[in-house]
């Protein structure tokens, strides 16, 4: 798949995606799967950034991420998350980390935000 080299985080994204052939946009969404669920530090904290969210989940939540639920062809990577009693999911773009995670969302949502 294609992805133009000029920065660290852009070899990180390239590296994930490099073995999928180009057009085949599940296929990286696939190898995102595979690479977050391998490197993820399960759970972890992360805060809502995005405000299209549904109740019980506002812009600015810190959310505890338990696993990734699912991977989307709309919506990209999905996590199961945990927001005080309630066990919800939200689409993984819409968060970030602040702790050893931070750089694996980081490189995630510039890659789905520019596909």
């Amino acid at each position: 798949m294609k992805w133009s080299i000029e920065s660290e985080q852009d070899k990180r994204i390239f590296n994930v995606i490099k073995d999928v052939k180009d057009g085949d946009y599940m296929g990286a969404m696939d190898a995102w799967g595979t690479y977050l669920n391998e490197n993820l530090k399960f759970p972890f904290e992360a805060v809502v950034e995005e405000n299209e969210v549904y109740y019980p989940i506002e812009f600015g939540d810190k959310l505890k991420v338990k696993s990734i639920s699912m991977i989307d062809d709309l919506y990209g990577v999905i996590v199961n998350v945990q927001k005080g009693k309630h066990n919800c999911t939200i689409e993984l773009c819409q968060l970030e980390a602040s702790d050893e995670n931070k750089q694996l969302l980081d490189d995630y949502n510039m890659w789905f935000s520019n596909m």
